[in-house]
């Protein structure tokens, strides 16, 4: 299932009013804007989405929240409302097509379509609960499935974080398996790859770290040895911390060691690649992308990005303010965002098509596109002569 267009707002009509309508969504997507656009925000309006799908967030645990929003799966259109109010539900829509699923409003009662009975029948859900979650049930509602399959196959990184460079694993018996939800669990989810997929896991984490520059030709989780654990605990307690293996260095370098892009690259790597062989999410979403690397690196790992969710089919949004990153990726794959008070606009290839062909022909940047502020400055650089179109040389400062 793949999700096509979200508008989402809070607050309306008050001084805390935050909104972004018709964010269309390709299965590559790079959000760019300029800074306190809504970016970060975006991605974490999409994140929430999935946590209310999947039932890990109930929506009582919000304030407020209008969603509305559009799947695609096995060539349908299925749409989703949901409007959240003093941490209640006031309104929750599910429709396959034209046909209405599940419809319900204040107080919690409803309406949902039974399988088994081929009809509508009535319902009830507390006001503080999501229908489509508390009704989910496979013999009678089956069409409630593809909802939180999609929401738990949501995975949100923040790359400007540390990524779990400053967390060790611990290797204890019985220990509960690593969340690979979870981007600071990395040791365990690396040792967890390895045990599963022996044969090709670390190679192809090592190849990709090949590809975007980092010259290894090992890695491992190892004990290391700059950290010692003190603990009164009569089980014993083994750290474990990531380590790699540079072709030009005698010795392993230890993720205290590392520097905070590398462990990045490496962070997001095993994750992909975990991902595309063991866990098999629909949607991740990578925020700030390329914080902390130099040009060659940042545009290398972007390739790498984009390619593993070609060949995973796996839908990606990153979100970035960096240059090199927008320079590498095709201006048809850009959400460009702009914001007046607390309402964003989303420009992109569809429905901004001729500002962005029109761009195209200055030979500039894609950086630029963002830096001139062309989606509305675009008058000022071209003149249309018939089927020609010209520069115009003269650029406001």
């Amino acid at each position: 299932m793949r999700l096509k267009s979200v508008s989402y707002s809070e607050f309306l009509n008050e001084p805390k009013e935050w909104s972004i309508s018709d964010f269309t969504l390709e299965p590559i997507n790079l959000v760019v804007g300029k800074n306190a656009t809504g970016k970060t925000r975006t991605l974490n309006v999409l994140s929430g989405l999935g946590n209310l799908l999947s039932g890990r967030q109930k929506p009582g645990a919000l304030t407020c929240g209008n969603y509305d929003v559009t799947f695609e799966h096995n060539d349908r259109i299925l749409k989703y409302i949901l409007q959240i109010s003093d941490h209640k539900v006031i309104r929750e829509s599910f429709a396959d097509g034209e046909k209405i699923l599940l419809e319900r409003g204040e107080g919690g009662r409803g309406s949902i379509f039974h399988e088994k009975e081929h009809k509508n029948l009535d319902f009830q859900t507390p006001e503080t609960d999501a229908a489509v979650v508390a009704r989910r049930d496979a013999i009678q509602h089956p069409f409630l499935q593809p909802l939180s399959d999609w929401g738990l196959g949501i995975r949100h990184y923040f790359f400007g974080d540390a990524m779990g460079r400053n967390m060790i694993g611990l290797v204890v018996n019985d220990a509960p398996q690593p969340d690979p939800t979870n981007p600071n669990e990395v040791v365990g989810l690396f040792r967890k790859g390895l045990k599963q997929y022996p044969s090709v896991f670390k190679k192809a984490v090592i190849e990709a770290m090949n590809d975007i520059g980092y010259d290894i030709e090992d890695m491992d989780a190892t004990t290391p040895q700059n950290i010692q654990i003190q603990s009164n605990s009569i089980i014993p307690l083994t750290p474990v911390t990531l380590s790699v293996k540079e072709r030009s260095l005698s010795s392993q370098t230890e993720q205290t060691e590392m520097s905070q892009g590398m462990f990045r690259a490496l962070s997001i790597v095993i994750h992909l690649q975990y991902a595309i062989h063991g866990d098999h999410p629909s949607f991740i979403l990578i925020d700030d992308i390329g914080e902390g690397l130099d040009f060659d690196r940042s545009c290398r790992l972007i390739h790498v990005i984009r390619q593993c969710a070609r060949d995973s089919e796996i839908q990606l949004v990153m979100s970035t303010n960096d240059r090199f990153v927008m320079n590498n990726v095709p201006l048809e794959e850009w959400s460009l965002l702009s914001r007046q008070g607390g309402n964003v606009t989303v420009h992109n290839y569809k429905n901004s098509k001729a500002a962005f062909d029109n761009f195209k022909f200055t030979g500039l940047n894609n950086f630029d596109f963002l830096a001139m502020d062309f989606i509305n400055e675009k008058e000022d650089f071209f003149v249309e002569n018939s089927s020609d179109v010209e520069l115009i040389a003269g650029i406001h400062s």
